[in-house]
């Protein structure tokens, strides 16, 4: 992901970045695990923006870490260029079960629980 005030940082998972755009606006891109395409975008005011291309999927891992405190494993959480690339990995995945979602959803849910303070795993 990119910062206003950082420029270039590398992040654990595709939730990272999101959970990060909670805090400040942010560039971001994410390679697909499966097929390696790049999915591009921008978090600006806690919203998924110019999202490239336009159906990524995340497969989060959350847990809570004490109340009000998330957490989210990031070896098992990534964003997908395209749904036939979750299905593969999806196919072979043996860790604990995620949630599948969009990611304006995802970014969306956050913004709905607004958690004092999240943590990747």
């Amino acid at each position: 992901m990119i910062l206003p005030q950082r420029g270039d940082v590398y992040v654990k998972c595709g939730a990272d970045i999101l959970l990060n755009g909670l805090k400040t606006d942010l560039r971001a891109e994410a390679r697909c695990p499966v097929c390696g395409n790049v999915t591009r975008f921008r978090v600006d005011q806690r919203r998924i923006e110019d999202l490239a291309p336009k159906s990524p999927m995340l497969h989060v891992v959350e847990f809570e870490m004490s109340p009000g405190h998330l957490g989210v494993e990031c070896e098992s959480t990534h964003i997908f260029d395209e749904k036939d690339c979750l299905t593969k990995w999806l196919s072979t995945y043996t860790g604990k079960p995620g949630r599948v979602i969009s990611l304006p959803e995802y970014m969306d849910s956050l913004n709905k629980r607004h958690p004092t303070k999240v943590s990747p795993a």
